[in-house]
Protein backbone atom coordinates (compact mmCIF):
# COMPACT_ATOMS: atom_id res chain seq x y z
CA UNK A 1 0.00 0.00 0.00
CA UNK A 2 1.60 3.23 -1.17
CA UNK A 3 1.27 6.62 0.44
CA UNK A 4 -0.33 9.21 -1.79
CA UNK A 5 1.91 12.11 -2.80
CA UNK A 6 1.32 15.54 -1.33
CA UNK A 7 -0.99 17.34 -3.70
CA UNK A 8 -1.82 21.00 -4.11
CA UNK A 9 -4.45 21.32 -1.41
CA UNK A 10 -2.44 19.57 1.30
CA UNK A 11 0.74 21.38 0.28
CA UNK A 12 -1.00 24.75 0.45
CA UNK A 13 -2.58 24.06 3.83
CA UNK A 14 0.79 22.90 5.20
CA UNK A 15 2.45 26.07 3.85
CA UNK A 16 -0.27 28.25 5.40
CA UNK A 17 0.04 26.45 8.76
CA UNK A 18 3.82 26.79 8.87
CA UNK A 19 3.77 30.42 7.74
CA UNK A 20 1.06 31.32 10.24
CA UNK A 21 2.91 29.67 13.11
CA UNK A 22 6.15 31.48 12.25
CA UNK A 23 4.37 34.85 12.03
CA UNK A 24 2.40 34.34 15.25
CA UNK A 25 5.53 33.16 17.08
CA UNK A 26 7.49 36.20 15.93
CA UNK A 27 4.70 38.63 16.86
CA UNK A 28 4.29 36.95 20.25
CA UNK A 29 8.04 37.14 20.88
CA UNK A 30 8.18 40.84 20.03
CA UNK A 31 5.08 41.45 22.13
CA UNK A 32 6.64 39.75 25.14
CA UNK A 33 10.02 41.42 24.68
CA UNK A 34 8.86 44.99 24.16
CA UNK A 35 5.60 44.79 26.12
CA UNK A 36 6.82 43.04 29.24
CA UNK A 37 10.57 42.41 29.43
CA UNK A 38 11.98 45.81 28.40
CA UNK A 39 9.72 47.89 30.72
CA UNK A 40 10.59 45.65 33.69
CA UNK A 41 14.32 45.96 32.96
CA UNK A 42 14.04 49.74 32.60
CA UNK A 43 12.24 49.97 35.93
CA UNK A 44 14.87 47.81 37.63
CA UNK A 45 17.75 49.78 36.13
CA UNK A 46 16.15 53.07 37.24
CA UNK A 47 15.81 51.68 40.77
CA UNK A 48 19.45 50.64 40.95
CA UNK A 49 20.58 53.95 39.47
CA UNK A 50 18.60 55.84 42.11
CA UNK A 51 20.04 53.58 44.81
CA UNK A 52 23.57 54.17 43.51
CA UNK A 53 23.04 57.94 43.43
CA UNK A 54 21.74 57.80 46.98
CA UNK A 55 24.83 55.89 48.19
CA UNK A 56 27.33 57.97 46.23
CA UNK A 57 27.52 60.98 48.61
CA UNK A 58 28.00 58.64 51.57
CA UNK A 59 30.89 56.89 49.82
CA UNK A 60 32.51 60.20 48.90
CA UNK A 61 32.19 61.40 52.50
CA UNK A 62 33.78 58.19 53.79
CA UNK A 63 36.69 58.56 51.37
CA UNK A 64 37.32 62.13 52.54
CA UNK A 65 37.41 61.03 56.18
CA UNK A 66 39.77 58.11 55.55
Amino acid sequence: MAIAPITGMVRRSAFVDITTSIILGTVSGYGYWYGFHVPIVRKREAYYLKLKEKKLPIQCYNEIID
